[in-house]
């Protein structure tokens, strides 16, 4: 990012410039408006590490029918417990937005928030198999899923590393 003057104090300081810090910046001001708070980052904008497209999906993330969100026991069943908990934490900061809307901090939230499609990648039978059962993690969206069987034959189709 351009230099730019840097306050020689601050009550709070923020390293990086992604969703994470913008973040706790905003609700931290909101609770106490006389903050001074300064962000810095070393890249050339913001959001461009983890916060970036092909790093992070970009999305409220729900956590919905994620294997690593939701393990199957050895007795078959499903612990949705790590789902439960990304899914309500997807909540809070729709809530937050909401706030920030209404507030007129945000001007159009259709600015930055989109719906989007999910898509959930898997390979190997049983979790294919997993995935579609009636009982597995999507029982909920299944109606509404397309399914796709294509092969990734080439690294560079699922996008930078």
């Amino acid at each position: 990012m351009p230099q730019t003057d840097i306050p020689a104090s601050a009550d709070i300081v923020l390293i990086g410039a992604g969703i994470m810090s913008a973040t706790l910046g905003t609700v931290l001001k909101e609770l106490d408006p006389s903050l001074r708070i300064v962000m810095l980052e070393t890249l050339d904008d913001c959001g461009q590490e983890s916060s970036q497209a092909w790093n992070n999906a970009g999305t409220g993330h729900a956590a919905n029918c994620e294997l690593n969100y939701t393990p199957q026991r050895p007795d078959g069943s499903v612990d949705i417990s790590r789902a439960l908990e990304v899914n309500t934490e997807f909540d809070l900061s729709r809530q937050l937005w909401s706030y920030l809307v209404k507030k007129g901090a945000i001007a159009d939230p259709r600015a930055f928030i989109h719906p989007c499609p999910h898509m959930s990648l898997v390979w190997g039978k049983e979790n294919v198999e997993f995935l579609r059962a009636p009982t597995g993690r999507c029982r909920r969206t299944i109606a509404t899923m397309a399914w796709s069987t294509a092969r990734i034959t080439n690294r560079s189709q699922t996008g930078p590393r």
